[in-house]
């Protein structure tokens, strides 16, 4: 079956009216709606209304038992604005709600201040996942001024160690030289975006190789293949040629499989299921292994995986070093100090997983007019353009170009897409009828 699609309106609509039932407010409910639609029309679709962290994941952490781990992952609240000393800085308590909605809240508050004062950045802690770090940033773009946006996020990468010895990456020093290393940061997200005549400019990056959330979706992917369910316990069960198993008893097995097929021949399964894997090298296991079909997220992904640096194993200082400065920027505005993800023995969240963000905007007529000064900035963009061919995209050009074409034509949805919203809404918790039709 080919890919359907659906106009953005409807997909904002079915994801308010799935948030709504499940306790947000009306204006809380559409602004995340809001944000997840935009990362589909970007062409983002793992940041989208149906990807890694989205509707079914914010149902399951506002379900969490509080009274079994002490805290909730996820609130139904109202974020709060502190007083600062500093008439440019803003400081934000997100009470753990949802953070798309206070992250659209805080940005007409710093493009206000910016144009006030030159320049403004809010810090928002005890926040959750916010989606698209550059939706903000060209929000913040569209005013004519200048954009940076960072968020932190569970550890997901180990830091950077330095290369042993000259003797080639397969030598014994290189293979061990992570050994006792823990991960530390996470993808810590950031935007930067600069207007010009007539568009505007804007690298949106994970301060690793990749971002998770393709990784995430990946194994979610497989678990629906595998028909992978939770019991009683939160254990995951898969039913192989064999007959059920826990997957934590075998899931890095399977998963370090080099084929597809070698996955499925050591779960005594059919050759032509469909498993997905992320790009090769992208995840890594205990011992640098590969993990090539990652089978569901669960605590063994989340404890045993990781993906490099930017940079990657060899040169990922830099990428480490913007890791640690983002956090250290969110620490600033009391984000959380130290790991944001940690996991009981038993694989269950021991931290409630709030991360901090920050939003900051600034002038760009800063010694010339602002007609002037967006005249120059898109000479330099077209003297860039001029020394690539057809096939460069300028930072933001892609995800702005399918921006208008979704806008313009419907967002496309793959089948599988298609079905885990259709999941959403017949969860008990949910309860909707599911009336979204394609154009």
């Amino acid at each position: 079956m080919s890919n359907e699609r659906y106009k953005a309106s409807d997909l904002i609509a079915f994801g308010q009216a799935v948030l709504e039932r499940v306790g947000f407010p009306p204006k809380q409910a559409h602004a995340a709606s809001v944000v997840l639609v935009e990362g589909d029309l970007r062409g983002d679709f793992a940041h989208g209304i149906a990807g890694a962290v989205s509707l079914m994941d914010f149902i399951t952490k506002l379900d969490d038992d509080e009274a079994a781990l002490g805290f909730k992952r996820l609130q139904v609240a109202e974020y709060t604005v502190d007083e600062t000393k500093y008439p440019a800085i803003i400081s934000v308590d997100a009470h753990g709600t949802l953070g798309h909605y206070v992250a659209l809240e805080v940005v007409p508050m710093v493009i206000e201040r910016a144009k006030e004062v030159g320049y403004a950045k809010a810090f928002i802690r005890n926040s959750t996942h916010f989606g698209d770090c550059g939706i903000y940033s060209e929000m913040i773009g569209q005013h004519d001024l200048a954009a940076r946006v960072s968020c932190t996020a569970p550890a997901w990468s180990k830091p950077f160690i330095e290369l042993q010895d000259e003797d080639g990456p397969e030598s014994t020093a290189n293979l061990e030289r992570y050994a006792g290393v823990k991960k530390r940061f996470g993808t810590n997200p950031m935007s930067w975006t600069i207007p010009y005549e007539g568009g505007m400019i804007t690298l949106d990056m994970a301060l690793t190789q990749r971002a998770v959330s393709p990784i995430i979706e990946v194994a979610r992917h497989n678990q629906g293949v595998l028909g992978i369910v939770p019991d009683d316990s939160g254990d995951f069960l898969v039913q192989t040629g064999n007959g059920e198993r826990k997957v934590s008893e075998l899931h890095l097995e399977v998963a370090t499989s080099r084929t597809r097929t070698e996955a499925l021949e050591k779960l005594s399964l059919p050759h032509d299921l469909e498993l997905r894997s992320p790009e090769k090298g992208l995840l890594k296991g205990p011992g640098d292994v590969d993990v090539n079909f990652p089978l569901v997220f669960d605590s063994v992904m989340k404890r045993e995986c990781y993906v490099a640096q930017l940079g990657g194993t060899y040169f990922g200082y830099k990428g480490f070093g913007l890791n640690m400065l983002v956090e250290l920027d969110n620490v600033l505005g009391g984000g959380v100090s130290g790991l944001i993800r940690q996991l009981t023995p038993e694989g269950q969240p021991a931290t409630p997983e709030r991360v901090a963000q920050t939003i900051e905007a600034y002038a760009i007529d800063v010694v010339e007019p602002l007609e002037k000064v967006k005249r120059r900035l898109r000479e330099s963009v077209d003297v860039t353009a001029d020394c690539g061919n057809e096939l460069m995209y300028l930072p933001g050009h892609k995800e702005q170009a399918a921006r208008r074409e979704h806008l313009a034509n419907g967002v496309p949805m793959t089948p599988g897409r298609i079905a885990m919203l259709k999941k959403v809404a017949a969860d008990p918790r949910v309860n909707l009828p599911f009336n979204l039709q394609p154009i």
